[in-house]
């Protein structure tokens, strides 16, 4: 966040080039083709039972709850900076604090994983849009250098959490991994829909206030999509206990 606004456009798109060329070195990771294997569940009497395939809806649950929570994101770091100058924030604390808050993505992967080893996926992904949804609706009150600090630290912190949550989600309920390849285009659809939506807000001259009003009720709305999906998953036996 530093250096990138000191380097030419080439400069820039060559840094992502190299960033992006070092991550070939990982792709032998990655298994080359999904090995689904039946689940058999033991009963009481020594049997056996397969369990049967989960419902063909059911990832795409998870890829619409993942563009709802997009248009949030993707409105929030269109419009956050334009509304904190709005605010006469200054402007070289919005600088720091967006440069900074870029850390706490690290501290986010680091921490979803220990919660999500102890409490599964579904409690933390809920709670943590529940939070979002908090921290993005204060600004409608206004922006304060404070307020400021508080909802871009706290929301780079969660949407990392969000982010991880939400893969691991889709990939639970898809045995096939063919939606893996659709997430990002879940996400990149909320990220054109959000601004747009709030642009049209600002349009109607309804400010900022509207703008995350808007945010916080599409964190909401992820938030009860997600729900009804872990609910639907709970009558399933083999995802009962480790995604709730």
């Amino acid at each position: 966040m530093q250096v990138l606004p000191l380097l030419s456009m080439n400069g820039i798109y060559l840094t992502f080039i190299g960033c992006f060329l070092v991550t070939l070195g990982f792709l032998n990771w990655i298994p080359a083709y999904a090995n689904p294997a039946p689940i058999e569940i033991l009963q009481p009497d020594g049997g056996q039972d397969l369990v049967k395939p989960l419902a063909a809806y059911l990832p795409w649950l998870g890829l619409t709850a993942i563009f709802v929570t997009y248009i949030n994101i993707g409105a929030y770091w269109t419009y956050i900076e334009l509304a904190a100058l709005s605010a006469e924030v200054d402007p070289v604390w919005i600088n720091k604090v967006l440069v900074w808050a870029s850390f706490c993505s690290i501290i986010g992967c680091l921490f979803a994983t220990l919660l999500s080893n102890r409490f599964g996926l579904g409690r933390p992904l809920l709670v943590t849009l529940v939070l979002m949804a908090v921290i993005v609706g204060m600004l409608a009150n206004g922006i304060t250098d404070t307020k400021l600090l508080v909802s871009v630290f706290t929301f780079n912190l969660l949407w990392i959490f969000i982010d991880v949550y939400q893969m691991s989600t889709v990939a639970s309920v898809d045995t096939t991994g063919k939606f893996a390849a659709l997430m990002p285009g879940a996400q990149g659809l909320g990220q054109i829909v959000g601004p747009n939506l709030a642009a049209s807000l600002l349009g109607e001259d309804l400010g900022y206030q509207a703008v995350f009003m808007m945010c916080s009720g599409a964190a909401l709305l992820g938030m009860l999509i997600y729900a009804g999906l872990y609910l639907r998953l709970r009558s399933t036996p083999q995802f009962s206990t480790p995604v709730t």
